[in-house]
Formats: C-alpha cells, structure tokens, sequence
C-alpha cells in the first residue's frame, strides 16, 4: 500500500521528466538537419551544433554529464518537497522517501533510455536499426547511487528528530511527570468547584 501523498509525486515526478525529455534529450535528435541546433546546458551555457554530426565532440559532450545535472537538481527538488510536505501534512516520510526513490529511479532511467534511442538514431543517420543500441546502465547505477544517498540521508535526520525528543524526555522527566499530575489535580479541583457552586 502506497502512501498518501504517493500520487501527487508520481504525477510531478513524470511531468518533470517528461519536461526534462522534451527540453534537453529530444532536441538532439534534429542536430544533423537544424542548422539552428541550440540547448542550454545546466550552467546557463548556450551548446550550437547545427547540421554537425553526431561524432566526436558532440556526441562526447551528450555522454559526459550533460543529463545529470539536471537529473541531479531534480532528485534534490523532489526529495526536499517531499519532507516539507510529509511534515507539513503529518505523513511518515520514511515510506515516502522509498516510494519517491522508486520513482526516481525509473524517471532517470526513462531519461538514459530516450538518450541511447537519440544516439542510435543519429549514428544511425536514418537507419536506426543499422546500429546497435547503446547501454546506459552505468549512467542508471550511477544515478541510482545519488538518489539512494540523498534519500537515505534524509531519512536518517526525518528519525534525529524524535530521537532528540526522546532525550529531552529522559532529561526532563520528572517535570514532565510533575506538571502532568498538577493539570490533572488541577482539572479535578475545577470539576469539583463546579460541582458545588
């Protein structure tokens, strides 16, 4: 069983990569006929290629860290919205955090995947099939790797924080103790009074 706020991560989670595809993968399948070919790298950076090939430069820059961060940029989004949510909507974020990563995980990989389909189009200049299909699983693991890192750091500080109210309690006991039998001396003197009057 899913969490409540599953559904609303999975639709942002899709959304986003589907954007992410649109924006920044599928425009590289027009590199060799737009002699207008631009996009905009993470760091602002306008990239032009226009009726290039697909070898060498162009094709090293699309494999080396293009995607990632953007990737990168939006498991660190997802997974910060998904804490501030869980605690402003009173969910265990544990569960959710599993789920996103899940999500995660398949989105980047869906990423990868439109990647080596774009390449293997272009290398094979019409004839995708001529050519073999690029793997993307080391792209994947390493992504996988980020995201599990991320998520398992926020977890560990979503279970500091009752750990810290524990210690509190074990410090403050005896007040905790003291004040909980004085409200309750308290409510029972008032309910008497009213009894009387």
């Amino acid at each position: 069983m899913t969490t409540p706020l599953y559904p609303m991560f999975k639709k942002r989670v899709e959304d986003a990569i589907n954007e992410l595809i649109r924006e920044q993968v599928t425009p590289w399948s027009f590199l060799r006929v737009n002699p207008s070919f631009r996009v905009k790298m993470f760091d602002g950076r306008e990239l032009a290629y226009g009726g290039a090939e697909f070898a060498g430069t162009p094709r090293l820059v699309f494999w080396s860290r293009y995607i990632e961060p953007f990737l990168e940029q939006l498991c660190i989004a997802e997974i910060t919205a998904a804490v501030s949510l869980a605690r402003e909507k009173r969910v265990d974020a544990k569960p959710l955090l599993f789920e996103l990563e899940n999500l995660l995980s398949s989105g980047c990989g869906r990423v990868f995947d439109e990647m080596a389909h774009v390449d293997r189009g272009l290398r094979g200049r019409g004839y995708p099939q001529s050519v073999k299909l690029r793997p993307v699983d080391e792209e994947w693991q390493a992504m996988d790797r980020f995201i599990a890192e991320r998520v398992r750091a926020e977890i560990k500080m979503w279970t500091a924080i009752p750990r810290r109210l524990e210690r509190w309690y074990e410090w403050n006991k005896f007040w905790v103790w003291v004040i909980g039998i004085l409200v309750v001396l308290l409510t029972v003197i008032v309910q008497l009074c009213d009894r009387f009057k």
